[in-house]
This record gives structure tokens, sequence and C-alpha cells, in this order.
């Protein structure tokens, strides 16, 4: 048996945007103090957690929720890598708007009535084919373009120098969580709303990835 190695993929904490509802893909916000509080409070829950590396998506509030978790951290903290790899999905012309108003063009495009629905009906790769379908610019990334990002980032990470059973942190995004775990734990139900903070922990050894935790 090969290397195993424990992927911690936390959704970065609340921030304004979140708070008024407004999409935010590629687009940045700071965290909100709510937001604050359950980083600190997921960085309590593994402050005891040695991580052998760290990564972040390229955007701000991810890397302000590795800062706050890894403070509250009682071992010595890897330098922090931040990778495009991990970003959000681009959103395209979805960007800043009300999420209401999108989700809902995005439901009517796919046929359903919401977007709920959508979620429901509709697989995880699907549905962002059709946000890209929707977006009046066509700028939307597809399930393809956003999945070989993300994959070429998983790969990067778990081809990493470290020893047996080694964390690596990679505080990430919610629907980039979610299209990583629809991927390569199929059993998982990902439609389900990634909590802001949230864990999710993925273990992967001799090629294949297996569920520890969801959303948690």
């Amino acid at each position: 048996m090969g290397k195993k190695v424990n992927l911690y993929l936390i959704r970065h904490g609340e921030t304004y945007l979140n708070r008024y509802k407004r999409m935010q893909g590629w687009s940045d916000s700071p965290l909100t103090e709510e937001g604050k509080v359950v980083a600190v409070a997921t960085g309590e829950k593994l402050a005891d957690t040695v991580f052998a590396h760290v990564y972040t998506s390229d955007s701000g509030r991810t890397l302000e929720t590795a800062e706050i978790i890894l403070k509250e951290n009682k071992h010595p903290v890897p330098v922090i890598k931040r990778t495009k790899a991990f970003r959000e999905t681009f959103f395209g012309g979805f960007e800043g708007e009300y999420s209401q108003v999108a989700l809902k063009q995005i439901a009517e495009v796919g046929g359903i009535g919401s977007f709920d629905e959508l979620r429901q009906q509709f697989t995880v790769k699907e549905v962002a084919d059709l946000i890209k379908k929707a977006d009046p610019y066509g700028h939307a990334e597809s399930f393809d373009e956003l999945w070989t990002r993300i994959q070429g980032g998983l790969e990067e990470v778990v081809g990493l120098d470290y020893e047996d059973d080694a964390n690596i942190l990679i505080v990430s995004h919610g629907n980039t969580i979610r299209n990583i775990v629809s991927q390569l734990c199929e059993e998982v139900d990902a439609s389900v709303e990634i909590r802001n903070a949230s864990i999710t922990i993925l273990q992967h050894v001799d090629q294949e990835y297996g569920m520890v935790c969801f959303n948690q």
C-alpha cells in the first residue's frame, strides 16, 4: 500500500457578498465579523492537527480564513501556498448579481421552477454547464473548464513529498468543494449547501480517494 494523505477541504468564512446574497465566484469580499468567528471555531477544532502543507485559492477570503484557522494551531505551520487551481467557479456575467435573480435565470434555462429543484434533478456537472449556458456573456466556466484546473491542483497536492498519513489543509470555496466531492466520492450527496468554514476530509491512497467526513 502506498502513502496515505488526508486532505482537509474547508470553505472560507462568511463574506460580505455572502451576507448580501450576491453571486461571488472570482469576485471577492472580506470576511464579516461572523465569518471570522466561525473560522476561529474551525481553527479551534483543528488546533491539535499537524499540517504538512497548506493551500488556499488566490482569493482574499480564503487566505484570510486560513490565517485565522492557523493562528489557533498548536504546531508550527507551513507557509501558505496560493493557487488559482482552487478558485471558486467563475460565474461570468452573473458575478455580483443578486443570487435569487441569477439562480432563477439558470433554473429557467434548465426548464425547472427553482434552483433547489435544479440541483435535485441535475448532476453537479450538468448544473455547471447550465450556468455557462445561462450566462448572457457566455464567460462562466463550463464543468470541463472548472474541473481541469481543480484536478490539476489536486494532482499537485497529492504528488507532494510528505510522510505517510500526512494532513494537507486546502481552504477553498463552496462550489469548488462540491465539485471535488461529486467527482471523487460519488456515494456522497454533494448537492447540499457547503457551510461556511465547514470541514470535509478526503483520504487519498493508491490513486484512490475516500470520504472521511463531509461538510461538518
